[in-house]
């Protein structure tokens, strides 16, 4: 899913090694330990299982999302794009209206599964095969003593919730498919979007954090160094394909009650942004 990408003709193809250089190397490591196994290759039904997420691209025919930007030139300089429900999209780009959801929403079982994600929970490994092999089941942490038996050792995190809102760094043809899409608001200038953003929370919610650029993507088995600091801007490397662009908001003290999707109204974007729908 990191390592292929939809291009603006439709086709399946590899993106480039140098943006996807650690999947590149996962990928490699897996061909190879298969070729030292019996068989020497990934068994057909992992290869099937593999093949089959992009299947849905192509359900109704060629990919909205080829077809929702044909003849659209991109701008050269860099921007962010929102995919969602036309409705939507078209009163926030003529008014600015937007919805801010918060993290915990995400859990929710209706959504789409690349949308769905427990962005307040997260889970680490601590591998122990060095251990194993060497006949031990347990390790001393911090003066505790941890049992792993045959596994690894699961580090699970919670974080407190709060706010988000995402974005993707550039087009991707794939977006609008995962996303339920059938339009896009591609914003041509991300730093008034994001500081238009950032004001008009402040102004009704005083005290709380405000993170915004790129997430992080880890790997469950490495703590990212982003992590212990801003974890509301970390995510599982599985989304890692949606070069996510993210602006979050973190209260500063525990909240008393349960956050839930705000209104935000942060102006007009019709000179700063285009609206693109099929």
């Amino acid at each position: 899913m990191n390592a292929m990408e939809l291009n603006a003709e439709g086709k399946i193809g590899l993106v480039p090694i140098t943006e996807t250089d650690e999947f590149m190397q996962l990928f490699t490591h897996i061909l190879e330990e298969y070729g030292s196994r019996v068989g020497g290759h990934p068994p057909s039904d992992l290869i099937q299982s593999a093949r089959a997420p992009f299947h849905k691209y192509f359900e109704s025919g060629p990919p909205i999302g080829v077809a929702m930007f044909e003849g659209y030139k991109a701008p050269q300089a860099p921007i962010v794009v929102k995919y969602g429900k036309r409705e939507f999209l078209e009163r926030m780009f003529r008014t600015g209206e937007l919805r801010l959801a918060n993290a915990g929403l995400y859990a929710h079982a209706g959504f789409l599964e690349s949308v769905r994600d427990d962005e307040t929970h997260r889970v680490f490994f601590v591998p122990t095969y060095k251990e194993r092999l060497t006949g031990q089941s347990h390790i001393i942490f911090q003066g505790h003593r941890l049992e792993f038996g045959d596994d690894d050792i699961v580090m699970p995190i919670e974080v407190e919730d709060y706010f988000l809102f995402s974005l993707c760094e550039h087009i991707h043809y794939r977006m609008p498919t995962d996303f339920g899409a059938d339009a896009a608001l591609v914003i041509r200038d991300p730093a008034r979007f994001i500081q238009c953003l950032i004001s008009t929370f402040l102004a009704r919610f005083d005290g709380w954090a405000r993170m915004a650029g790129k997430v992080a993507y880890y790997d469950p088995y490495r703590v990212p160094s982003v992590f212990p600091r801003r974890p509301e801007m970390a995510k599982h490397f599985g989304y890692a394909y949606q070069k996510e662009i993210r602006v979050a908001f973190r209260p500063r003290q525990r909240v008393s009650s349960n956050l839930e999707p705000l209104s935000l109204s942060i102006g007009s974007m019709i000179d700063y942004a285009d609206l693109i729908y099929a």
